[in-house]
């Protein structure tokens, strides 16, 4: 279901784009880069999927997207894929850093374990039951 949810070329892209200010279509557009028909089909696609949504001024009129509580979980996981890009990309592919506003250090996401606080490695974890047949 989650891959579903933005298992396309745009999809991540768009959210991360409203996650880091843009609202209007023309925005949008602009951060993304994807042709407007495509913009159009993917913005219809994650509001279907409650990622994000539509935005009215006082007089019912179209005023934007942002996202919907979904959309900023979503932005969750594009913030531990950055650090990915980060630790991979070549050296002359610049970073950005992100600020903590409540500590003022510089934010690097990192999944955790709930129960313990330690960082999840690969090869650290199982599952509790068989998972489904493919």
């Amino acid at each position: 279901m989650a891959l579903d949810a933005v298992n396309d070329r745009w999809s991540l892209h768009i959210v991360r784009a409203l996650a880091f200010g843009a609202s209007r279509y023309t925005e949008i557009l602009r951060a993304v880069g994807a042709p407007r028909d495509v913009l159009a089909a993917r913005l219809r696609k994650l509001a279907e999927s409650g990622i994000i949504q539509a935005r009215t001024t006082e007089n019912s009129k179209a005023a934007g997207y942002e996202l919907t509580q979904k959309g900023k979980d979503l932005g969750q996981v594009i913030l531990v894929l950055k650090r990915w890009g980060d630790t991979y990309s070549e050296d002359d592919v610049p970073t950005v850093d992100f600020i903590h506003e409540v500590c003022g250090q510089v934010f690097v996401a990192e999944v955790r374990c709930r129960a313990c606080g330690k960082p999840i490695r690969s090869g650290e974890l199982s599952f509790d039951q068989e998972p489904p047949a493919c």
